[in-house]
């Protein structure tokens, strides 16, 4: 196997692992906004990963290694980022954390138009690969009643999602510490929404935000970078489809969801999907 190949495998496993620290945060978002306001939960959720990564960035300013164009293009990202927060986060507070999986997952329609129209790198394996992801979505979230007010939100989120893994397909190769830090900077502005008394939690709710800060947005973001320097954008949209397969097991394990039939279906599409988007990758890029 060829290196450039070695790599591509290596970034697919990097956003597998992305998509599935996502996939466990649905149901934390559900507990959580369902405490605060969604201002408030993206305010405390960035604010807190911030301050995780401060100490590290002021030892590099100190030093006077810090790329400041690094933090500049992960502010530009933290802004659609934080903005697609609050939109998932506003709108899961009136829905079930897999239907606002499902909806989120229309992220992947969006940056495969960008690929075909825009970038003209598109092939008909990943049209297929598309179909049969958007198919497996549909089947494992089995939504229901039609547009609401928690639907139209999240849906308005997936453009957010869309321009944040094209962006980041832009901006891969930027300093790691800098570019995740100006990323979630981004997401404190949501600060001048939230009144002081908004942020008064329960300390299992404060638990359930420094996890999802941590592992979901620190974590899953700094795979997310790494993935996408090695794998396109539209593979990367279809690989973040099995966040809802991820969402589902792991609401299932926590009681807030039952296993079905189209669950296990849905679920097997989406890994059929993969399959496909693998090959596109290593055969006609």
């Amino acid at each position: 196997m060829s290196y450039s190949k070695k790599l591509k495998l290596y970034g697919f496993s990097s956003l597998i692992l992305t998509t599935f620290l996502w996939g466990t945060s649905f149901a934390f978002i559900k507990l959580s906004v369902g405490v605060v306001s969604p201002y408030a939960y993206v305010f405390t959720r960035t604010l807190l990963a911030s301050i995780m990564l401060l100490p590290f960035v002021a030892l590099k300013a100190l030093s006077g290694s810090i790329d400041y164009t690094s933090l500049k293009r992960g502010f530009i990202v933290g802004l659609t980022y934080s903005t697609g927060l609050v939109l998932q986060g506003a709108g899961t507070a009136y829905i079930d954390p897999s239907t606002s999986a499902f909806i989120t997952g229309l992220s992947t329609l969006h940056v495969h138009l960008y690929s075909s129209l825009i970038k003209r790198r598109y092939s008909w394996i990943d049209g297929v690969a598309l179909f049969i992801a958007l198919l497996g979505l549909y089947t494992i979230s089995t939504p229901s009643g039609g547009l609401g007010v928690g639907e139209l939100l999240v849906l308005a989120g997936t453009f957010m999602w869309a321009l944040q893994i094209i962006l980041i397909s832009q901006y891969s190769y930027s300093s790691m510490l800098e570019f995740l830090f100006g990323t979630f900077l981004a997401g404190t502005i949501y600060g001048v929404a939230t009144p002081f008394t908004g942020l008064h939690m329960a300390t299992e709710t404060w638990l359930y935000i420094a996890y999802l800060a941590l592992v979901c947005s620190i974590g899953a973001t700094f795979f997310q970078v790494l993935g996408q320097r090695y794998v396109s954008e539209a593979t990367a949209a279809i690989i973040f489809l099995l966040e809802p397969v991820f969402a589902t097991i792991f609401s299932i394990a926590i009681g807030l969801e039952a296993i079905t039939t189209y669950k296990v279906v849905g679920g097997a599409l989406i890994l059929s999907s993969l399959y496909l988007a693998l090959y596109s990758e290593l055969k006609t890029r």
